[in-house]
């Protein structure tokens, strides 16, 4: 069975209100009491698997959850144990005659299976009730309770909407209404996720990466679009979770936020020049997201110049320079992604994600979309190489950014192609990539040490040094453009 849900946080401060309303809708309590087993080396969690038994008022259920096709989906699998003279043991063997779920569990855990032992347990207070809007039923649940080992524990206070029948824009639409009202964030991380990671004493699971996106030949240009949509929230909502619960910190929180940030221009490209693909997108998404990338702050240039740019620097006769460390303001970020703003713009992508085409205005074939989607780009990353040297340095960082969406549009989309043929254009580009990204560096660099000069006249030689460098790299990103402008087209 593939279950299709929402979770969000909810704040403690509107917990009673929460209560008080689904109590006015006569919702009904239940008590769940659940043990989570997994391998030492936790062999179900890494594959994003779950087992668990849960006592259910007085009645036994043992489950088994594998992560789905979107952070929207999973596959639940309920086996009803019933009332129990006694605490059942976790039997594998229930599963005997369910050829998805067991094959899943052997693919993971092998002949690893006898190494299963109780890694944590929830004792959650369930209030819940199933509304109707549209011919659809969700079932809203509110779980208070906590997230414990033998030695610690965490609180568990959130809101779940689950659709038992009908459409997933509903489902969305619905939960829209309650963003404002009950100050609810979105989060993608599951019971199984946060008590796997208090049994490890580990605060944050790492940052996750984009993913290889594959598409099939017969899919709408329209389908294709909401594919890649749901591909680049795939990236971003879980970093953007571990953000804004305020548990990354450090180096795994600056991880975090760089993938946050290749997930926003992921999307921006996407959304930028993919448009003509759908008549259903917002024009509005594109600046919000863009907004909030901004927001992101520019530590990551920071990081780039210390680590690329300043040992370069060095190598060439500095003295060791120590650039100062901008404070990230954590607490800031943590209020952006619990914001209503950025909660309903991530809904209202998922929405158009998860609806389902009108037949009526299906979009012609997808190559001849992606034709002139990628032939309009690349014309663009080439269209100055002869005159590069002669534009104002803004509209050549432009070339830059360009560049680096010509890559992501081609990377959504190759899976269509000979891999052979894509790679061998992708590496073609790269040295405009490399080059332009340096020659950017410098700039970047330029502005940082301007600043940094007025307190620390170490850095003068660094600041001449940038300057003397951009004519050089600027000759080497125009070459760089000459030499890609005769690279052939795959597509």
């Amino acid at each position: 069975m593939v279950e299709v849900e929402l979770k969000f946080q909810l704040p403690e401060s509107k917990k009673k209100t929460v209560q008080q309303y689904l109590k006015k809708h006569k919702a009904k309590n239940i008590h769940l009491q659940a043990k989570y087993y997994d391998t030492p080396d936790r062999l179900l969690a890494k594959n994003g698997m779950a087992l668990r038994l849960r006592k259910e008022d007085d009645q036994w259920v043992q489950t088994f959850k594998a992560a789905g096709q979107s952070h929207l989906h999973r596959v639940e699998e309920e086996i009803h144990l019933g009332a129990c003279d006694q605490e059942p043991d976790l039997n594998l063997a229930l599963y005997q005659d369910n050829k998805v779920v067991t094959d899943l569990i052997n693919a993971v855990l092998g002949t690893q299976a006898e190494k299963l032992s109780l890694q944590f347990e929830t004792d959650v207070q369930r209030t819940y009730h199933v509304f109707e809007a549209d011919n659809t039923a969700i079932e809203v649940c509110l779980d208070d309770g906590v997230v414990k080992t033998a030695d610690t524990q965490s609180i568990i206070c959130e809101v779940e909407f689950e659709l038992k029948q009908g459409a997933v824009k509903t489902l969305i639409q619905f939960a829209h209404q309650w963003i404002d009202r009950y100050e609810l964030w979105l989060d993608v991380r599951s019971k199984a996720e946060r008590g796997n990671l208090l049994a490890l004493g580990q605060a944050v699971s790492p940052a996750v990466h984009a993913k290889a996106l594959t598409l099939n030949k017969d899919t709408t240009a329209e389908q294709a679009l909401k594919k890649i949509i749901e591909n680049c929230l795939g990236q971003f909502l879980p970093n953007m979770a571990a953000i804004a619960d305020g548990v990354a910190d450090g180096v795994a929180e600056a991880e975090h936020i760089h993938q946050a940030r290749v997930s926003l221009r992921r999307l921006r490209s996407a959304l930028k020049h993919f448009s003509s693909w759908s008549g259903e997108l917002n024009p509005v998404w594109e600046e919000q997201i863009a907004e909030l990338f901004r927001k992101l702050g520019d530590t990551r240039d920071e990081d780039a110049i210390r680590t690329e740019v300043l040992p370069v620097i060095q190598q060439h006769g500095s003295p060791e320079l120590l650039l100062p460390v901008s404070a990230q303001p954590s607490k800031e970020l943590s209020t952006l992604f619990t914001s209503a703003d950025t909660i309903k713009l991530l809904l209202d992508l998922l929405a158009f994600a998860y609806s389902e085409e009108d037949s009526k205005n299906k979009t012609a074939g997808l190559k001849k979309h992606i034709k002139k989607s990628l032939d309009k780009l690349h014309h663009k990353v080439i269209s100055n190489a002869e005159h590069f040297t002669e534009l104002e340095v803004t509209e050549q960082h432009k070339i830059r950014k360009i560049a680096k969406q010509l890559r992501y549009c081609v990377e959504f989309i190759s899976s269509l192609y000979p891999d052979k043929k894509v790679q061998q254009y992708l590496k073609q580009l790269q040295p405009v990539q490399n080059t332009l990204g340096q020659y950017n560096d410098l700039f970047i660099a330029e502005g940082i040490f301007n600043k940094v000069v007025e307190n620390d006249s170490s850095f003068w030689f660094a600041l001449g040094w940038v300057k003397a460098k951009q004519p050089h790299l600027q000759k080497r990103s125009a070459k760089a453009l000459q030499t890609f402008s005769q690279a052939e087209t795959f597509w």
